[in-house]
């Protein structure tokens, strides 16, 4: 029963560490017990709960590391109240390799909360991971949907660019961050870190330069 207790505990930690006194209500608590739910059920399918919990090579996927999203979203997307708790426990789920609980906690907060950018933007990231790293027509209609409910938020724009470059559309990405770029007032808080990291391609051509010249 080793590999029940364990999920059991890891359980009840992701909600320790989600609720905060007036924070969260009871529906944010519930959405994100039913995706433990939806991880337990896929656990009961695919793994064997009632063996001790002894390291078995094949069967079960390392815990991954955060990708990029993860830590850009701590930067442009909501890291407090519902939505953060929300995309917290979404990456907690890709942590543990439950790409499609993630994805499917994402889709039932939308439902919930249907014109939430951030959601949106977070469960266009979901279906990127599922689709392993390919920019699905799927994908590429939730970063629309969510462009088109705030077509004045940079962020849909640049979570877009961002999943080019996980998916290693390096030129596919350059020309959608440096078109953002060009959209933005004098003043927006965005051009900044967007000039850093269209910086990042210039320092990456350099790089390939120097490299064809000195092989």
């Amino acid at each position: 029963m080793s590999g029940w207790i364990a999920f059991a505990v890891l359980g009840a930690l992701v909600l320790l560490l989600l609720w905060r006194p007036g924070r969260l209500d009871r529906s944010v608590l519930m959405l994100v017990g039913a995706a433990l739910f939806v991880a337990a059920a896929g656990y009961v399918w695919q793994g064997s709960p009632g063996e001790a919990g002894a390291p078995a090579a094949g069967r079960e996927a390392p815990m991954r590391q955060d990708g990029l999203f993860a830590a850009e979203r701590q930067l442009f997307l909501s890291k407090f109240g519902e939505t953060g708790a929300v995309l917290a426990t979404a990456d907690a789920f890709n942590r543990m390799n439950e790409d499609e609980a993630a994805a499917g906690l994402l889709r039932n907060a939308i439902r919930k909360r249907p014109k939430d950018v951030d959601l949106r933007i977070g469960y266009a990231h979901a279906l990127f991971v599922v689709a392993q790293g390919n920019v699905t027509p799927a994908v590429a209609l939730a970063f629309d949907r969510a462009e088109a409910l705030a077509p004045q938020s940079p962020a849909p724009r640049y979570f877009r660019g961002l999943v080019q470059v996980e998916a290693g559309d390096l030129a596919g990405a350059e020309r959608t961050w440096q078109s953002l770029y060009d959209s933005l007032p004098a003043d927006s808080q965005w051009r900044t870190p967007l000039a850093r990291r269209l910086m990042a391609f210039e320092v990456v051509r350099a790089a390939d330069a120097r490299q064809a010249v000195h092989p």
